[in-house]
């Protein structure tokens, strides 16, 4: 009898482990139709600058949300969903911008956890931090660790970039913490193509062209001569 037994769970259990994975690729397969559904409609924004309606908007909110249900410890799929949320607050699509900011940071910070080596996460949270307005010791770790993880990560540069001109606009104390790595980032910006006019947009708009010039001064003149009327001195330099 115990061999009749032993018999039939050699043949059940091999069947019931083919039907666990099959279920269980079912799952993650839905999931990931899922997210290329929420990636192809950012897309879609990002070709229109940023554009979408609210009808489209639902759509990848439900969508994402489908995709981390069904598989919860996926980085990426947790840090669309803080994407898709932070877009939907800023486009007025959320009953409370601020609250919808929040509940984006808190998915961008399960993302880190899973994942922490991915440097435009980081800056996700400091840019939900600069939006909220709070200038603390948690966003400066933000930056440091988009910093560090992106040495030449084209978003970290821009996020910089812009952070860096709008406290100078505003005379912010924060910029003295960040001015070396904001200088860093005006030249890697300057020298990635993908950045550079962006970068440059900002130094004119900023108006101050002559004092960054001056700030970049040993940068090679490759470098500088991308700023308009740029031209540092061998005497300047030394």
């Amino acid at each position: 009898m115990n061999t009749q037994v032993i018999k039939k769970w050699l043949w059940v259990a091999p069947c019931l482990l083919l039907i666990w994975l099959a279920f269980i690729s079912l799952k993650y397969g839905s999931a990931s139709l899922d997210y290329y559904r929420v990636k192809n409609i950012v897309e879609e924004w990002q070709n229109e600058g940023n554009q979408q309606t609210k009808r489209q908007y639902a759509s990848a909110k439900s969508a994402v949300t489908r995709a981390v249900n069904k598989h919860p410890f996926n980085p990426l799929y947790i840090d669309t969903m803080g994407q898709i949320l932070e877009w939907g607050a800023l486009a007025g699509y959320e009953d409370n911008e601020n609250v919808s900011l929040m509940e984006a940071k808190g998915f961008y910070q399960q993302a880190t956890h899973l994942r922490p080596t991915w440097p435009v996460t980081w800056a996700s949270m400091a840019m939900i931090k600069w939006r909220l307005q709070e200038f603390d010791t948690e966003m400066q770790f933000y930056l440091s660790q988009a910093d560090k993880y992106g040495p030449m990560k084209p978003e970290v540069h821009i996020l910089f970039v812009n952070l860096g001109f709008a406290l100078y606009k505003h005379n912010h104390p924060m910029l003295l913490d960040i001015r070396q790595t904001f200088m860093n980032r005006i030249a890697l910006g300057l020298r990635n193509p993908s950045t550079r006019f962006a970068t440059l947009q900002q130094i004119q708009q900023s108006g101050v062209g002559s004092l960054i010039c001056r700030w970049l001064k040993d940068e090679p003149d490759e470098t500088l001569n991308f700023i308009k009327g740029c031209r540092v001195s061998a005497a300047e330099k030394s």
